[in-house]
């Protein structure tokens, strides 16, 4: 057996009804808690109040922040941590998607060190998160992001139209909480969409330089379960079973996701919704996906045909390696069912932008390419982004 490493510190609460103990967890951290939030979600469901019930009701002394959009930018993180230090707060509570828990974990690293987020994102001189970073709980509305999982916080700085991240052991949460009733009022449009950044971390850790036998298996499970039930959630947001199905998935690309990080894809959607931050985050994987498994699938025939199996459309009796080719077809067809068989075009990409978005990926999402097993050059991401740009 290969030697190889797993960690995730998480301690994580899954299960329909786990939102209920939010308050006892955060007050083993803290007794004034920052709650963070987006800028009307969680307050239109009531959602928010009863975040606030719940910790009151444990003693602690809650201030809100509840200016996070989406793709939260350095202003806001910056600004969310002069409220912690103006208030005292000594526990980050994020209560919604991806952004608000990027929000709050970047936020408790700034306001722990009292230093500006571009201090722990420039590319020279990059600072590192300490044990200084605040206790962060995190309770996800949406089964998609796995930031409740993960050492990563992704900010847009603006100034320099760039959507990058902290990487650090220190911003895993203290505790997470997975529960699908939270996501039962998540809207078609981005159940859809935070379902296919399930499908991109699984399907990009499963390639990673940094798998491992247990990645992989996070992996394969994370892949069967969006396939079984992302339709279901679009088609029908009330039905439990499948919103409990894909908090599963989201859990298992977590664990994936926290430990091989993600490769091309990411590398290349970070640059696209910088530079068009309208656009959501998985529609921008969903264009790349599919010129991905057709340009590649050749290299690793073997994985792209668990893949294949994976999603439901293999060569039975015969070895995996034989439906390798048919794992393009099946993650279009899977895209398709929850309306997202588009192309960077679809989505606003200007053509002359290719070349600009692929030296961005060269620039600062060097990372992922350096986890991708397939050596890109800057001609190869630009032919992906072509191949991706058009679905006629």
């Amino acid at each position: 057996m290969d030697e190889f490493t797993f960690f995730n510190p998480v301690r994580l609460f899954c299960g329909t009804g786990a939102f209920a103990g939010l308050g006892e967890h955060a007050a083993e951290h803290g007794s004034r808690a920052l709650l963070v939030t987006g800028r009307g979600s969680a307050r239109k469901t009531g959602l928010l109040d009863r975040a606030v019930a719940l910790l009151e009701g444990a003693g602690l002394h809650v201030t809100v922040f509840d200016r996070v959009p989406p793709n939260p930018t350095a202003t806001v993180v910056d600004a969310g941590a002069a409220v912690v230090r103006d208030g005292g707060c000594e526990v980050i509570v994020a209560v919604g998607g991806g952004s608000a828990m990027d929000a709050a974990k970047a936020i408790a690293v700034c306001a722990g060190h009292s230093a500006p987020v571009l201090d722990f994102l420039r590319a020279e001189d990059k600072r590192l998160p300490t044990d200084a970073t605040l206790p962060i709980i995190c309770a996800t509305t949406t089964s998609g992001t796995s930031s409740e999982l993960t050492r990563f916080a992704v900010v847009t700085v603006e100034d320099l139209t760039q959507k990058s991240a902290i990487a650090s052991d220190f911003i895993y949460p203290r505790v997470a909480i997975v529960d699908p009733e939270l996501t039962v009022t998540c809207p078609p449009g981005v159940t859809a969409n935070v379902g296919i950044d399930v499908l991109a971390h699984a399907i990009e850790g499963f390639f990673s330089t940094a798998a491992s036998p247990v990645t992989d298996a996070c992996a394969e499970r994370a892949m069967s379960l969006v396939a079984q039930h992302l339709p279901k959630a679009v088609a029908d947001g009330g039905d439990l079973d499948a919103r409990a199905g894909m908090s599963l998935a989201n859990v298992f690309a977590g664990f994936e996701l926290s430990n091989c990080g993600a490769t091309v894809l990411h590398g290349l959607e970070h640059p696209i919704s910088a530079h068009y931050p309208e656009v959501a985050h998985g529609a921008g994987l969903a264009t790349l996906m599919v010129a991905y498994a057709e340009r590649y699938w050749d290299r690793d025939p073997y994985r792209f045909g668990r893949i294949a199996k994976a999603l439901g459309r293999w060569v039975a009796g015969a070895p995996l390696e034989h439906s390798a080719e048919f794992a393009a077809d099946a993650i279009r067809a899977l895209l398709a069912r929850v309306g997202l068989d588009i192309g960077l075009e679809d989505i606003g990409v200007e053509r002359d932008m290719l070349e600009t978005i692929a030296d961005d990926t060269l620039s600062y999402m060097r990372g992922a390419l350096d986890k991708t097993p397939v050596e890109l050059s800057r001609d190869d991401l630009i032919e992906l982004l072509e191949a991706s740009y058009s679905r006629s």
